[in-house]
Formats: C-alpha cells, sequence, structure tokens
C-alpha cells in the first residue's frame, strides 16, 4: 500500500513539474509593464517572438528576464509570448536571471545569461521558445 501511494505522490509530483509548449496564438501576452525594448516597429524590419513554456518546471517560480543585443527586452512569466521588432541582420537572442525579483528569485540562483544568434531577414519572424526542460534554456521554435 505504501508503495502505491509513493509512486502515485512521485507520478503526481512529476507531472506538475514539467514543462509545457505554448502556442503562440493562445498564450498569454506579456503586459506592457513588463516589456522593456524592441516594441517598435522598424521599416524594413523583423520580428522576434519569443514564447514560455508553461508549468513550474519552466521557472522555478521566477520571471526570466529576455535579453536582446545585451539590452533587457522583457519580463517574462510561464506561458506568455512576447513579439520584439529588430532590423535585419543578426541579433542576440538571450534569457537571464530576474533582476527585479524577490527572495530567491532575487538571488538568480542556477541562472546565468544564455544567448543564442539569429540571422533575419527583412519582413521575416523567427520564434524562440524558453523552456525549462535540462535546464532553464532558450531555443529556435517551430511552434
Amino acid at each position: 500500500m505504501h508503495r502505491i501511494m509513493l509512486a502515485a505522490t512521485a507520478a503526481a509530483f512529476l507531472t506538475a513539474c514539467t514543462s509545457t509548449p505554448v502556442d503562440p496564438e493562445t498564450a498569454k501576452a506579456v503586459p506592457a509593464q513588463r516589456l522593456f525594448s524592441h516594441q517598435a516597429q522598424v521599416q524594413p524590419g523583423a520580428r522576434l517572438v519569443v514564447t514560455r513554456d508553461a508549468g513550474y518546471w519552466a521557472s522555478g517560480g521566477c520571471m526570466a528576464k529576455v535579453v536582446i543585443d545585451g539590452r533587457k527586452a522583457a519580463r517574462m512569466d510561464t506561458g506568455e509570448v512576447a513579439t520584439f521588432w529588430v532590423t535585419p541582420g543578426r541579433h542576440f537572442v538571450g534569457i537571464d536571471g530576474d533582476d527585479q525579483g524577490s527572495g530567491l528569485c532575487a538571488m538568480q540562483m542556477g541562472q546565468q545569461l544564455k544567448e543564442i544568434t539569429a540571422e533575419v531577414g527583412a519582413g521575416e519572424t523567427q520564434r524562440f521558445r524558453i523552456t525549462g526542460q535540462n535546464g532553464v534554456d532558450i531555443r529556435p521554435s517551430s511552434i
């Protein structure tokens, strides 16, 4: 009986901690007060769409700071999406610890700046996903 209860508890815990991809079309938009840069459309321009997975494991309960070309662009919670406007060319897109967090989130434990590069053309949209699988990371996405 104890083994069954232990297995059920473990299964419930692991399910609650999964990181689940979110469709950008149905994700919650990041509120304007948490968007800091790259919000004005530029001509010719390109879009970077960043979606953050849902689920506790995707965050550890903390916001993620999105960084574009070294500038703070947004603070994202789980299940949210944000669009950023950039000029055509190569850009660095990354995530970092939440500089406005409180408690353990303010300590930015285990979350160092992680960046990838994106080459975007005029009129192009590139999508990225902040995932909690194998640690918090940002990756290109087809979703």
